[in-house]
């Protein structure tokens, strides 16, 4: 029989990243769009790794499934107490449009300069089965700086509106424009996890 796994986000943008973490095994993907009511998760971990675990419990337990559940957010360390990479959505005011959100904390850094625009990112995910966890990871990289203006995806960020803030310090590109080498040269963190996560998932899938 095979394995199916749950799909555990209700964001367009994580969702694709996560069934690219699944990519070359034999399993089924179940859409979260096919879920009536998704679980509600309480995001208040001290970690990235924490609520990415959290997340994915509660939906395997709610569903009695396989559950692939992730959480990350930008650093700006130059920001301080003002901002968290725990909270990279919620901190810009929660349900608004990706231009709202990049609009926001371009306000709040106009002041920074340099090395104080200085970001990065860290991403964690975890698998989970009927409320027993399976395993998790955490990883860090994309080390760049936020640009001064906001230039999105031309079909949309989907709701991965950092996507367009986050420039390399490498090639000067932002994240929506490297290519999959470019990400490899940039320690994108969902590369480094997905070797990981694959590995885990065939081992399941039989």
């Amino acid at each position: 029989m095979t394995l199916s796994v749950l799909l555990a986000t209700t964001n367009p943008a994580k969702a694709e990243r996560l069934r690219a973490l699944a990519a070359g095994v034999a399993l089924t993907l179940v859409e979260p769009s096919s879920i009536a009511t998704p679980p509600e998760v309480e995001e208040d971990a001290a970690s990235h790794l924490g609520n990415a675990i959290h997340k994915a419990v509660a939906w395997s337990r709610a569903h009695r499934a396989v559950a692939l559940a992730s959480d990350g957010g930008l650093a700006i360390p130059a920001l301080g107490d003002d901002w968290s990479s725990l909270v990279t959505r919620r901190g810009t005011g929660g349900d608004v449009s990706d231009d709202e959100h990049a609009t926001r904390l371009l306000r709040r850094m106009r002041d920074l300069e340099g090395d104080g625009r200085a970001a990065h990112w860290t991403e964690a995910v975890a698998l989970a089965r009927e409320g027993a966890l399976l395993g998790a990871w955490e990883a860090s990289g994309l080390r760049g700086h936020i640009a001064d203006a906001y230039v999105p995806p031309p079909n949309g960020a989907g709701g991965f509106w950092v996507s367009g803030l986050w420039v390399s310090g490498v090639s000067s590109k932002r994240h929506w424009e490297l290519s999959e080498a470019d990400l490899a040269a940039e320690d994108d963190p969902w590369l480094t996890l997905a070797p990981l996560v694959r590995d885990l998932l065939g081992r399941l899938a039989g």
